[in-house]
């Protein structure tokens, strides 16, 4: 697939992100990896708006200046996930909003079903708060994003990091829903089960560890 296509693909997914209100407004930003290079939305740029066209490219090594001044302000996010995981072709920074309520009550996220743990593996951990695009940020995604390609970020949202457009959105999708379901069993029981270490055992000799941890 030609980097043009790819990029079609992923605008095409911002606007399904804008669509099921994982961002608003001006909020989140998108990237994918193409050789040595992080093609990444804008900044201010709205997800639903985007084109091939629009995404800025930055040197996975030594961005110019005046790349990174037109990008968006989470291009160190976007840098640190690709620099840190060399399988990451796509990253998506977002604000889901059952997500966010997950890291507001200081609740992260294990595997709730067998699919869960599939697609995105035993844990999805919650990092503390961090300014938005902050070294102290960067730094805590840069630790815990090499062994999770999945992250929540307290009181801001979820990061995603796949080997695809429509993984990716997969992977929110799965996630958003989870925080949901966990939401729910807190406000109804004050408690959530998630499958346990022997559980997840189980899984893995019949099909595999998945390639996504």
């Amino acid at each position: 697939m030609s980097l043009d296509s790819r990029l079609v693909n992923l605008a095409a997914v911002g606007r399904k992100l804008v669509e099921a209100s994982f961002v608003r407004g001006e909020g989140g930003s998108v990237s994918l990896r193409w050789e040595d290079q992080c093609y990444i939305s804008p900044a201010g740029a709205r997800l639903d708006r985007l084109s091939a066209a629009d995404f800025i490219p930055l040197s996975l090594q030594r961005p110019q200046s005046w790349q990174l001044a037109r990008a968006s302000r989470d291009h160190g996010v976007h840098l640190t996930c690709y620099r840190a995981r060399a399988d990451a072709q796509i990253t998506l920074l977002l604000h889901p909003p059952n997500c966010i309520a997950l890291g507001c009550a200081g609740l992260s996220l294990g595997a709730i079903s067998p699919e869960y743990y599939l697609a995105i593996g035993a844990q999805t951990p919650l990092l503390p708060y961090f300014a938005p695009a902050s070294p102290a940020l960067i730094d805590a995604i840069a630790e815990q994003i090499v062994n999770q390609g999945v992250l929540l970020l307290r009181n801001q949202g979820l990061l995603v990091t796949a080997s695809g457009s429509e993984e990716a959105l997969l992977r929110s999708q799965m996630v958003e829903e989870a925080a949901r379901i966990v939401l729910l069993a807190h406000a109804a029981a004050g408690a959530c089960s998630f499958l346990t270490a022997e559980q997840i055992g189980e899984l893995a000799p019949m099909t595999g560890r998945p390639r996504w941890s």
